[in-house]
């Protein structure tokens, strides 16, 4: 109970016993006092200085401390090393590696991306001699695709298939007189005459071959001749608006994949390189060079002491009610005796907590000056006023 609440009720139970008493010796009735307001004093908590943030650093594997390059007591920007495992050089060359393929798919897009007008005038370079290609197949074919051309082939087939039967009946007139020697006349001349048929023969069929090759030569290249021209006008097509599509998403793709290699580098290395994720001060390491760490094993603690605060959770529900944001208090620390600071209230908890029976707030105040002597965990005196 609040000391207001508890002059009041003193006040009334002196007056209740003050009347009883006299009505026991009989004196005359006199008035119930009416009780006089009670001055509230100013609300005063306990609480300890705490800096604008901090943070507890670990390394994420296990090793050993190769490098410290932050001392405790000294200031660290963000993102700036504090210390290293050993054996980095690994991962040293794997990023200069993975930068090294994220440069080369950079110049390979760029390069796609530069070249697209030169490759669309070779495009239509290419279309325009596919085109020619096609007119001359279509002459080639256009000689061989007339009637007077196919007679010829069917007649170079005639010769030869009479070629053939002379050929037959000759070497069958030959197999009567094999029985012979072979200084027989008879047999020479038989055997002379399946020469002279197989050269006839010979002859008839190389006359039709070349006929039926030129014709059949004539049409392939004419049927390629138009898959080649449209080949060339889809190519020419498709470096209308710029680098070919598909060879566009490729490079992208490749400039991704090297990227994603890169960050995996660069996170394979955090993993052995210890970073202040803000700027502050290094209020405690815990690493020795050359001894060994674990994750999760306390290596340093990072505190960014650029604002100093002061948090308290001594006020209760009959307190809190009296304090206000952006309230003026003044602040005294057990360890700077005779020095007194300025502050303002910044928050106020909505949170209640309960402490030996008492509901409490949280409420954290900012201080308007700073001292080199204020360290964080100091216990203060917070003044709210009257």
């Amino acid at each position: 109970m609040k000391k207001t609440g508890w002059i009041i009720l003193s006040l009334l139970v002196g007056s209740v016993l003050l009347l009883s008493g006299c009505d026991g010796l009989g004196s005359p009735t006199t008035p119930t006092p009416i009780p006089q307001p009670v001055t509230v004093e100013g609300v005063v908590a306990e609480g300890n200085l705490v800096p604008t943030d901090s943070i507890t650093l670990t390394f994420a594997v296990s090793g050993t401390v190769g490098e410290i390059l932050v001392h405790e007591g000294e200031n660290v920007g963000a993102g700036e090393a504090i210390a290293r495992l050993k054996d980095t050089e690994t991962y040293d060359a794997q990023i200069l590696a993975a930068n090294l393929a994220v440069l080369q798919a950079q110049q390979a897009l760029d390069d796609l991306n530069e070249k697209a007008d030169l490759i669309h005038a070779q495009a239509e370079v290419d279309l325009i001699r596919a085109q020619q290609a096609r007119v001359e197949a279509e002459k080639a074919w256009d000689a061989v695709d007339t009637d007077e051309f196919r007679e010829d082939l069917d007649d170079a087939k005639v010769d030869m298939n009479e070629a053939e039967d002379d050929l037959t009946e000759a070497q069958d007139d030959l197999k009567e007189y094999e029985d012979l020697d072979e200084d027989n006349l008879l047999r020479q001349s038989f055997e002379d005459a399946v020469e002279d048929a197989q050269q006839a023969y010979d002859e008839a069929r190389w006359a039709y071959e070349e006929l039926q090759n030129q014709y059949d030569l004539a049409q392939a290249q004419l049927t390629a001749s138009q898959k080649a021209l449209d080949n060339a006008q889809k190519t020419f097509d498709d470096t209308v608006d710029g680098p070919d599509p598909d060879a566009l998403a490729l490079a992208k793709d490749n400039l991704d994949q090297a990227k994603r290699q890169l960050a995996a580098a660069n996170a394979t290395l955090d993993y052995v390189e210890l970073t202040a994720p803000f700027a502050g001060k290094i209020v405690r390491m815990d690493l020795v060079e050359g001894a060994l760490t674990a994750p999760g094993e306390l290596a340093a603690v990072l505190i960014d002491d650029s604002q100093w605060y002061v948090e308290t959770n001594d006020l209760t529900e009959d307190e809190v009610v009296q304090v206000q944001i952006g309230q003026a208090v003044t602040v005294t620390f057990d360890a700077l005796s005779g020095e007194t600071f300025n502050g303002e209230v910044e928050s106020i908890s909505q949170y209640a907590l309960e402490q030996y029976g008492d509901i409490t707030y949280t409420v954290r105040i900012k201080l308007l000056e700073n001292d080199d002597q204020l360290r964080w965990g100091m216990t203060a005196e917070v003044d709210f006023g009257d």
